[in-house]
């Protein structure tokens, strides 16, 4: 059976190409870089390994969700790898839970395998989703919510998605009322919105160069849509702010990879590609 009649969303790593095997070494690196420096500071072997998984998964990820929202320049993924190997410093580790989820929403929405989302995939959105606002932030149902209305209207539209999308939101005001709060103890943190709106808007270029990709769908072989991508990109753009706002500095910093992928990508674009594609 392929794997695609299971997920289409969950895309294989396929070490076959240098690209790949080149994030599972820097990956494999970090990880043992991470786990000897936390055994050398005096850590039990359990918390340097649980470090060093930690840290290797973070660059991972960076890298793996730059290559969504910035799928025509594979170096500029390497490029969020770094920062966010340099965030892990200053920063600490990211929230690996919001960071799955926020790399299968985008690729809900983005669609980059060119198949749509199984049964599967969805229920595995929504039961992440959920997870996240049990935890204490309605905002990831919403923005559930919001990533399966735009796969089902954003050509060719999903239709079906409008069943989850239903089911995301009547999951969301059923885990409020029963977890809650609605809102955040100390209300909303805006100078941490401000400073991940500021970060956002160095993005922009990026948004603007996608208008047209030269880069293929995995499975389809036809062109990814434009219009899904830049989708896709302003959805990690509002899930980064929302993060924010609602837990203020150490929301922020559970993304770091999220941002390590927006300086990445935008500091790459604006050394290495042509103005003319980055104003679309």
């Amino acid at each position: 059976m392929k794997v695609s009649k299971i997920t289409s969303i969950g895309r294989p790593v396929d070490f076959s190409y240098p690209t790949n095997r080149a994030i599972g070494i820097f990956s494999t690196v970090v990880l043992v870089i991470t786990m000897l420096l936390q055994l050398f500071a005096g850590k039990d072997l359990f918390t340097a390994w649980f470090w060093g998984v930690g840290a290797g998964l973070t660059v991972f990820l960076a890298w793996a969700l730059c290559r969504e929202l910035d799928p025509d320049h594979d170096n500029s993924a390497f490029a969020a790898a770094g920062l966010a190997f340099v965030g892990l410093f200053f920063l600490g580790l990211a929230n690996l839970g919001r960071l799955f989820w926020l790399l299968l929403a985008v690729r809900v929405v983005n669609r980059t395998t060119g198949l749509p989302a199984t049964i599967v995939d969805s229920l595995a959105v929504v039961g992440l989703s959920g997870w996240l606002v049990y935890n204490g932030n309605w905002g990831f149902g919403l923005l559930t919510t919001i990533a399966f209305l735009l796969d089902s209207q954003l050509a060719p539209p999903y239709k079906q998605q409008l069943i989850f999308a239903g089911l995301s939101a009547l999951s969301t005001v059923a885990l409020v009322v029963l977890r809650g709060p609605l809102f955040p103890e100390g209300g909303f943190s805006w100078g941490a919105g401000a400073i991940a709106l500021g970060f956002s808007a160095v993005f922009i270029p990026v948004i603007l160069g996608s208008s047209t990709l030269k880069s293929m769908e995995d499975e389809s072989g036809e062109g990814m849509k434009p219009a899904r991508v830049q989708a896709g990109q302003v959805l990690a753009l509002m899930a980064g702010v929302e993060i924010a706002l609602w837990s203020g500095t150490l929301g922020f910093k559970s993304v770091m990879p999220l941002w390590a992928t927006v300086v990445g990508a935008a500091v790459y674009g604006f050394l290495f590609v042509p103005r003319s594609k980055r104003q679309g």
